[in-house]
């Protein structure tokens, strides 16, 4: 499809009333990317209303898709790569973004994701490459930044990263995890730049919570769980009084916010909603007949702080109505829209995930045929 995003696709050869329809997806994490979900949305959508005006923003909540959503929608945003420590101690190739303004932003899932792990390393796994890229970006002349921190495949409060800032870090294994840290030196610490350092999160999980939380899905034991528990206990304990361990978000990333927020003077703030004010959604749904939104497992965590449930919310406030298109659900979970599951149609999960741009051409193909917009 040759259209930018946040520009209108017409087709001819439709009749019938013209709506103007936002797609504004989430990824289908492992399967496809948010700007290829909404093209196949699209797609499906003028099959049977040519006519319609569809208007494109893929969409992320800080995690996977982050730089894409905001450089497709941002002029003059200048990509650049590095290779930088991965979050198993390999090198990889990591791109960031530097916006007009001098505006650095910067996706953890790129540096230290799961994705990037050749195997689960929930006590050793480091966010160093996530500082070391943070610090290429300084070096460039950002005055402020922007950090994605979904995705990660850590666990370690950041400590990694702030190595790479320059912190000087007390531990029985040099370079290795969180488990048995027993200072921060932040003295040779570089500063942050000029305009501050803000965390897109998509959690309000508090620091000393994120083990527990978030450890089982980066391969953590019940064991691992209580070690992991046990050190973060300890690097609150010595970051006293100014430890942000209480602050809601401070555990997303495997708390790689507390460690950034703690000493680095960072400040946690909603993903999903930064990015749709940067990319211009909330003005878009303001003007919209139908939105359709979708992410690929749609699950009791979807309406909160993830895309799904910032545009449900908005929609709804602005009495837009919706529908979604997700690869799975669960029944836990009440929403008032129609939603179309990918895995009612397909003759399994993996079939709908081989073929994830096909069933979302078809799911929304059906949507579009049942709305009398």
């Amino acid at each position: 499809m040759n259209s930018r995003p946040g520009k209108p696709i017409c087709c001819s050869g439709y009749s019938g009333p013209v709506a103007r329809i936002v797609i504004a997806p989430d990824s289908f994490k492992g399967a496809l990317s948010a700007t290829h979900v909404a093209d196949a949305i699209a797609e499906g959508w003028l099959e049977a209303r040519p006519d319609d005006e569809i208007v494109r923003f893929p969409m992320a909540d800080g995690g996977e898709g982050t730089l894409d959503a905001i450089a497709l929608a941002t002029p003059g945003t200048i990509w650049h790569r590095h290779a930088v420590t991965g979050p198993d101690r390999r090198v990889l190739d990591a791109a960031w973004l530097m916006l007009p303004g001098d505006v650095a932003v910067l996706e953890l899932a790129r540096t230290s994701g799961l994705p990037q792990m050749a195997s689960l390393d929930p006590r050793g796994a480091t966010t160093r490459g996530l500082g070391e890229l943070l610090a290429i970006a300084l070096d460039h002349g950002a005055r402020s930044v922007l950090i994605g921190l979904g995705g990660s495949g850590t666990t370690d409060a950041g400590i990694g990263a702030l190595e790479a800032l320059g912190a000087l870090v007390t531990r029985p294994t040099p370079g290795h995890g969180v488990i048995g840290v027993a200072a921060i030196d932040n003295s040779a610490l570089r500063p942050p730049p000029p305009g501050g350092v803000r965390l897109l999160v998509d959690t309000t999980v508090p620091m000393l919570e994120a083990p527990r939380i978030f450890g089982p899905q980066k391969g953590a034991s019940p064991t691992d769980i209580a070690a992991l528990t046990a050190a973060f206990e300890l690097l609150r304990e010595e970051a006293g009084s100014r430890s942000a361990h209480a602050i809601p978000g401070s555990g997303a990333a495997g708390a790689t916010a507390w460690g950034l927020m703690t000493y680095f003077g960072a400040l946690v703030e909603d993903g999903a909603s930064t990015i749709a004010g940067l990319i211009g959604l909330r003005e878009a749904l303001m003007a919209a007949d139908l939105v359709v939104t979708g992410e690929g497992r749609f699950d009791s965590t979807s309406l909160s702080g993830k895309v799904v449930g910032f545009i449900y919310e908005h929609a709804r406030s602005f009495r837009v109505p919706g529908c979604l298109v997700v690869g799975s659900a669960t029944a836990d979970v009440e929403i008032e829209w129609p939603v179309r599951k990918l895995v009612d149609h397909a003759t399994s999960t993996e079939e709908a995930i081989v073929h994830t741009a096909s069933y979302v051409r078809h799911a929304a193909r059906d949507l579009s045929q049942q709305f009398d917009g």
